[in-house]
């Protein structure tokens, strides 16, 4: 049943982009169909690395040789509409690989499989107030509130899909970002918007699975000082469950349930103008007693932090050049004998975009990833202060289309 559900899913998003798009009235309201599509190519050579058998660190499962794949990444049903003045919906259906998580909108995404949005929007019950029920992305962060075809690069900023790359670092917050549950948006001027949004928490393990899951929010202002620009602070406290069968390791209840929460906030900055473009995001987030100390207990606090920045420039209207240099770090407090030691991330990515027309588009980009950690023993917590740079950089294609 899954399996001819999400070929139902790919089949759609493929038909719809050749569907003429006019609105559909209906007595109620109206309805609109889109989709779209990604194709990607990725090869990865292994400059420096010096992953294989015996070591651990930045894992990708090279053993000395590098990867190509194609993908893809994205295959997508939109469905928009209104049911009378006050009241609308948006369903957003996707489907994707397991193995090109890091491309995908929605990696990890614990709810509907292929669901990226559904979400009903009542708007003005309360004066210059929407409420939204349902799952839906966060509004957090320059790149989660976009379209998925209008992102500057290919791939989404790592703080926003916090993909764990070596190291036992566990990052439950920003797997897809989505949220089940409501977020209300307050807009009293045109300059100012505030949210505060109630859902799920995030369900790890699969065993023994809890149905009453943890609860999180976030509460956030948005403000729009001048045309084109935009500052945002929010602050986020994520509630999340880690099930395990009793007894196993990492039952430090006896229970077989975990339970913790994580804190922090993002700052967000944007301007945009007719052909220039930049946005940065900033993130930092405290996990207390979660992560493993150098005898295997969780006792220790878990930090991670990331900022990135991001520029375009349209040179000519089909020709955009763009630019973003990011740094993550799951684990900031880099104790003496932790098994986290030395696992950030620091990337650098150049591309360019062609617009074929107004709904197609062909990407190229070029990630200079470096990675720490290639020559930590962590089978013998032999972390020594030393460590080496693994550099596994990454040339990307991608042709997406829209509608």
């Amino acid at each position: 049943m899954k399996k001819s559900w999400l070929v139902f899913l790919m089949i759609a998003a493929m038909v719809v982009p050749g569907v003429a798009l006019s609105q559909v009235e209906t007595s109620m309201g109206t309805i609109q169909l889109g989709g779209k599509i990604k194709w990607a190519y990725m090869y990865m050579p292994e400059d420096e690395a010096s992953v294989g058998a015996g070591t651990a660190g930045q894992a990708w499962g090279l053993d000395g040789k590098g990867i190509e794949q194609f993908s893809t990444p994205t295959v997508e049903l939109d469905i928009v509409g209104t049911v009378g003045e006050n009241v609308s919906y948006l369903i957003e259906l996707q489907a994707g690989p397991a193995t090109s998580m890091m491309w995908m909108s929605n990696p990890g995404e614990m709810g509907t499989v292929g669901v990226r949005q559904a979400k009903i929007s009542i708007a003005d019950l309360i004066p210059m107030t929407t409420v939204d029920v349902g799952t839906f992305n966060l509004p957090v962060s320059t790149y989660q509130q976009r379209e998925t075809n209008d992102w500057d690069l290919i791939m989404l900023p790592l703080m926003n899909v916090l993909p764990n790359q070596g190291g036992n670092a566990y990052m439950p917050l920003g797997l897809g970002w989505q949220a089940t549950g409501f977020d209300i948006a307050i807009k009293p001027m045109d300059m100012v918007q505030i949210d505060f949004a109630y859902f799920n928490g995030f369900a790890g393990g699969q065993p023994n699975l809890d149905v009453d899951l943890e609860k999180s929010w976030m509460a956030g202002i948005k403000v729009f000082p001048m045309e084109g620009m935009n500052v945002e602070f929010t602050w986020l406290q994520e509630g999340w469950q880690e099930d395990l069968m009793p007894g196993l390791v990492g039952d430090t209840s006896g229970t077989g349930t975990e339970q913790y929460n994580a804190s922090g906030f993002v700052v967000t900055l944007g301007y945009a103008m007719e052909r220039f473009e930049i946005n940065a995001d900033y993130m930092q987030m405290t996990a207390s007693d979660y992560t493993l100390n150098a005898a295997g207990n969780k006792i220790e606090d878990l930090e991670w932090m990331g900022y990135q920045v991001t520029a375009g420039y349209w040179i000519i209207d089909s020709l955009e050049i763009a630019a973003r240099y990011e740094y993550f770090d799951p684990n900031t407090l880099n104790e003496a004998g932790s098994v986290n030691n030395y696992d950030a991330l620091d990337w650098i990515t150049l591309g360019a975009n062609y617009r074929i027309n107004e709904c197609a588009e062909a990407s190229i980009n070029y990630i200079f990833a470096g990675e720490e950690g290639s020559d930590i023993n962590m089978a013998a917590n032999n972390v020594g202060g030393k460590f080496q740079s693994l550099d596994n950089d990454m040339l990307l294609i991608q042709v997406q289309v829209w509608q």
